[in-house]
C-alpha cells in the first residue's frame, strides 16, 4: 500500500463512475515518485445505482441553457442524492477491505463539468449534480472516511482511459508514439497519443468530434450503435423486451450469437462494420484531416480540415473495454473480430491513400499488432487514481 509521511497508510481509489453504476478499485503504486507504475488492486467493489420513480433527466438543451443556473427537479435531486451515497458506498467497501480509513480519490463521471470540475453541469442520461464532490465528501465523512487530499476534480473517462494506457504498468500507449483508443462500454471512450503526448478531444475538437457526436453510415451516432450498450439496447429492442429483462436472463448479443442466434449474429454484424468505419474515420482524420462526408451531418463538416498532427501514422489502435474483451475473445473471432478486420481493410484499400495501405496493411489483411485489444480491465479507474497522484504528487515527496 502506498504511504505518505504526515497521515500514516493510505489507500490510492480510482473510480469510474458510469451511467448506470459505479465502480471503485484500489490502485497499487509502485516505483519512486519521478517515475512511478500503476497496477490494479485486488480489491473492487460495485453498485448499481437505485432509480428513482418518475425520474427524467431534462432534455440537454434546455440543461445547455441553464448551465450557469441549474434549476433541479425535485427527483432529479434524488437520482442525484443516490448517485453520490452509492459512490460514497464502494469508496467504504475498498477502504475497510484495503484496511485503512485513508483514502486518495480520482473520479470520473460522464457529462460536462462545472466550471470549478467539481459538479455535473450537463448529462445524457442522468442527474446534473452540481455539487458532487462536495456531497461526497460529506458522504465518506459521516462515514469515517479521511480523504488524505480533496478529489481535485471529475475528470473524463475518456480521458482517464488514455491516462491508464500510458502510465499503468500493462498500458499499451507506453511503447508508441501514436495512438488512438476505442473503449466500448456504456458508451464510447475516445484517446489519442500522437506525437508522444496524450492529446483530450476537448483540446482537438476543432478538428475532430468525439464518438458520440458522430452519426455513422446506419445513421445514428456511432455510439449508439457500437458500444456495448448500444449492441443490448439493439437486441433488446429487435426481442421486443425491456433492458433490465435481458440482463436479468444474462442475454447479451455476444453470448446468444455463439448459440447461432441470427438476430444476435446480425447485432455484431452490423458493430463490426460501424467500428470499422469509426477507426478508420479516425486513421484517415488524423493523417488528411476529416473527410467531406455529408452522411456525418453539418457539424462535422464545419470541422477545420487543417491540424497541427496531420501526417500522422497510428502505430496502435487500441479497443477496450466490453468491445475489447468481445475483440479479443476467440470464441467471437468468426462473429465479431474477423468481420471487423475485413470492414476495416476494405475501408483502407477503398481509400485510395498508398500511405495508408502501407501502414496498415500487409497485403489483404490488417497488419499485425496495429489493432488490439486493452489489457487492462478497468483502464478509466485506473486513470483516475493516476490522475489523483498526479495532482498530488507532493503526497508522494512527503512533503
Amino acid at each position: 500500500m502506498s504511504s505518505i509521511h504526515a497521515a500514516g497508510p493510505y489507500a490510492l481509489v480510482g473510480i469510474d463512475g458510469g451511467a448506470t453504476e459505479v465502480k471503485t478499485h484500489l490502485v497499487r503504486l509502485e516505483g519512486p515518485p519521478s517515475a512511478p507504475l500503476f497496477h490494479l488492486g485486488e480489491t473492487s467493489a460495485s453498485r448499481k445505482y437505485e432509480r428513482v420513480v418518475g425520474f427524467r433527466p431534462v432534455d440537454v438543451a434546455e440543461q445547455l441553457k441553464q448551465r450557469g443556473d441549474p434549476d433541479l427537479t425535485p427527483s432529479e435531486k434524488e437520482q442525484g442524492r443516490r448517485y453520490v451515497e452509492a459512490a460514497a458506498q464502494t469508496v467504504v467497501e475498498v477502504a475497510r477491505q484495503a484496511g485503512t480509513n485513508q483514502v486518495l480519490i480520482g473520479m470520473g463521471m460522464p457529462g460536462l463539468k462545472t466550471p470549478d470540475g467539481r459538479g455535473i453541469a450537463v448529462i445524457n442520461n442522468g442527474p446534473r449534480i452540481p455539487d458532487y464532490l462536495d456531497d461526497l465528501d460529506e458522504a465518506l465523512e459521516g462515514a469515517g472516511i479521511t480523504l488524505v487530499a480533496p478529489v481535485s476534480r471529475l475528470g473524463s473517462d475518456a480521458d482517464y482511459c488514455g491516462m491508464g494506457e500510458e502510465y499503468a504498468a500493462d498500458g499499451l500507449f507506453r511503447d508508441v508514439q501514436n495512438a488512438y483508443y476505442l473503449g466500448g462500454g456504456t458508451g464510447i471512450a475516445d484517446a489519442m497519443k500522437l506525437r508522444g503526448q496524450l492529446v483530450p478531444f476537448d483540446e482537438a475538437k476543432p478538428w475532430i468530434q468525439k464518438a458520440w457526436q458522430i452519426p455513422s453510415c446506419l445513421g445514428p451516432t456511432f455510439e449508439k450503435l457500437a458500444s456495448a450498450l448500444g449492441l443490448s439496447t439493439a437486441y433488446a429492442n429487435l426481442l421486443g423486451v425491456g433492458m433490465a429483462a435481458l440482463a436479468r436472463e444474462n442475454r447479451y448479443p455476444e453470448a446468444e450469437a455463439l448459440k447461432g442466434d441470427v438476430l444476435a449474429e446480425s447485432v455484431l454484424e452490423g458493430a463490426s462494420l460501424v467500428l470499422a468505419e469509426l477507426i478508420f474515420e479516425r486513421m484517415n482524420t488524423i493523417k488528411n484531416g476529416r473527410a467531406d462526408v455529408p452522411h456525418r451531418g453539418q457539424a462535422y463538416l464545419e470541422l477545420r480540415g487543417d491540424h497541427p498532427y496531420r501526417g500522422t501514422l497510428l502505430d496502435r489502435i487500441v479497443i477496450g473495454q466490453r468491445v475489447g474483451n468481445m475483440y479479443d475473445e476467440p470464441r467471437f473471432a468468426e462473429a465479431f473480430k474477423r468481420k471487423l478486420d475485413r470492414c476495416l481493410t476494405r475501408l483502407i484499400l477503398n481509400s485510395n491513400d498508398a500511405e495508408l495501405r502501407e501502414h496498415y496493411l500487409a497485403g489483404d489483411k490488417i497488419r499485425p499488432g496495429r489493432l488490439v485489444a486493452s489489457r487492462l480491465r478497468e483502464a478509466p479507474a485506473i486513470g483516475a487514481a493516476i490522475d489523483a497522484v498526479r495532482c498530488n504528487a507532493h503526497l508522494l515527496q512527503g512533503q
